[in-house]
């Protein structure tokens, strides 16, 4: 089976079978999710890989910050990224799991063969599940109100290129999910969402697509080449947000859990809508 870390290629897979076309979003897990929590803030395809080519920004020692600094590049990243200046409709739902949450993210933002697709879909994490934060594009590059952002296949965290705050990420090595029970010692490199240069020449991640941000994230998943969809890398990574607090996180699922299954398999995804950007995530704050 042919493999890419992120997924080269990626960029051709939204006239793939597996991807939907028509921006429709669905329920990718049990139907006993919680409601969707929101708020708003006041403040103003291959996007994968193991981000060797970017995504690398050092992070603040001791980490945490309150205070909001410049984005650099942010006249590049809004070029770049295609960001937008409207609300995405996105939900964002949360059920209670083990220690944790499983959060369904809706980051479908028109369908893979979108244009002009809508905003990310912005959470922050909070003692009561991953909330919504309703707030556009242009607006969360000036705000700490915000996390996390979906969108796609691209996942950004509030910190470096894509946003004022302090947010960091690294993978924690040959970690299994639920055998992570404290902060590792010793802790991960951690990183910030830096993915531009000195001199704002926007750094891709390990798929070398020209609009592929080498986020801190974008290792989440693996792109199969033999069957074009996006099979999940089992990656588990250690946050830490602008309070200084810790949190594990993994990404299950991009599509709808039975096609999620068939993708990781090797096996192909069927004709029609696949659920695609219909993100599965597992996360719980860390002692």
């Amino acid at each position: 089976m042919a493999l890419l870390f992120a997924g080269a290629l990626f960029a051709a897979a939204g006239a793939c079978s597996s991807d939907d076309d028509d921006g429709t979003s669905t329920s990718s897990s049990s139907s006993t999710t919680s409601s969707s929590s929101t708020s708003s803030s006041a403040g103003g395809g291959g996007s994968g890989g193991d981000n060797s080519t970017g995504g690398g920004g050092s992070a603040p020692v001791g980490g945490g910050c309150t205070e909001p600094t410049e984005v650099a590049c942010s006249d590049n990243v809004l070029q770049d990224l295609n960001l937008q200046d409207d609300t995405d409709a996105g939900m964002i739902t949360s059920t209670p799991e083990g220690m944790g949450f499983l959060s369904l993210i809706d980051a479908v933002a028109g369908g893979a063969m979108a244009t002009d697709p809508t905003s990310y879909t912005y959470g922050r994490f909070t003692d009561t599940g991953l909330e919504k934060v309703n707030i556009s594009d242009e607006a969360a590059l000036d705000s700490m109100e915000w996390d996390i952002a979906f969108r796609r296949s691209t996942v950004r965290i509030n910190s470096g290129n894509s946003g004022p705050s302090c947010v960091t990420g690294a993978p924690i090595p040959n970690a299994v999910f639920d055998e992570v029970t404290a902060v590792p010692d010793p802790a991960p490199a951690a990183r910030t969402d830096s993915y531009y240069s000195s001199g704002c020449v926007l750094q891709g991640d390990a798929s070398g697509q020209p609009t592929a941000p080498g986020t801190a994230l974008s290792g989440f998943y693996v792109y199969n080449l033999d069957t074009h969809c996006v099979g999940m890398s089992d990656q588990v990574y250690l946050l830490q947000l602008a309070d200084s607090r810790y949190l594990k996180l993994e990404i299950t699922a991009y599509y709808t859990t039975e096609n999620q299954q068939l993708c990781d398999n090797g096996d192909p995804l069927p004709q029609g809508p696949t659920g695609s950007g219909n993100y599965q995530v597992r996360w719980a704050f860390l002692p």
